[in-house]
């Protein structure tokens, strides 16, 4: 069958992500996708692609599937934390923490000898001796604050294989284009078009509709379509770093 001058195989109804998923995965150099929508077991899949050093790419959008509440759900297993450690900051409060201990012994050994003294003596004057020691309790208190506030670790956020996460338009000002398209090229010699999205109702239980083809003239439109949005769109996305740090927790120290 012929569309638009490019052959190609067209499917209409349930199942039309079977041989599409056949096709992915006995990928051999790349995958490419572009689907506004995710099921986690098929980003899963595309997790075991990429630790089999096949180049994978992804554009979805921000309505991407199962996004919220849980360390289990699609963009946590795509974005890495990365942590760096302020060795000088390190140092300076390991100073602060043995301060704060020989602080603390001294003023614990003062209020002993105090207490002695107020024993034998038994003169209520005495009490002034409780003054040097709650101030330096105090300052005991101010380097702890200071050891509990000292940011040693900083954080940024990485990529487990290159992808785009285009916002949609309901969540941003900036644009009134949604990325609705379903396009998936594997190894820049295989083309699926269609209303599947990458997810398990798309590919397995909704009535569907795909064209698959393998004519260059189409494969190379794609491939440069696909390249486009990857590298040169101007529409807003998201932000990885911002991203990352609603993901994940950044504890301080």
């Amino acid at each position: 069958m012929f569309y638009n001058g490019a052959n190609c195989d067209i499917y209409i109804r349930k199942g039309a992500g079977k041989k599409l998923l056949n096709d992915i995965r006995n990928a051999r150099k790349s995958i490419k996708i572009v689907s506004p929508y995710l099921s986690p077991f098929l980003i899963t899949e595309l997790i075991k692609f990429r630790k089999r050093n096949l180049d994978v790419e992804l554009i979805t959008t921000d309505n991407i599937e199962d996004f919220y509440g849980s360390y289990d759900k699609n963009i946590h297993k795509l974005i890495n934390q990365n942590i760096e450690t302020d060795e000088i900051a390190v140092e300076k409060r390991e100073k602060w923490k043995d301060i704060s201990k020989i602080l603390t012994y001294i003023g614990f050994g003062l209020l002993i000898i105090l207490i002695g003294v107020a024993y034998y003596i038994k003169d209520i004057k005495t009490a002034f001796g409780l003054i040097p020691i709650i101030i330096l309790f105090l300052v005991v208190k101010l380097y702890k604050n200071k050891i509990k506030n000292k940011r040693i670790y900083s954080y940024w956020y990485s990529q487990l294989f290159p992808f785009k996460v285009y916002m949609s338009p309901d969540k941003s000002d900036q644009s009134d284009t949604f990325i609705h398209s379903k396009i998936y090229l594997i190894d820049d010699q295989i083309a699926y078009l269609g209303s599947l999205n990458f997810t398990s109702s798309g590919t397995k239980h909704n009535y569907e509709t795909r064209i698959r083809t393998e004519d260059p003239n189409a494969i190379q439109e794609i491939k440069d379509e696909i390249y486009q949005l990857m590298n040169h769109s101007h529409l807003p996305e998201r932000d990885i770093q911002f991203w990352g740090k609603q993901l994940y927790k950044e504890p301080i120290n």
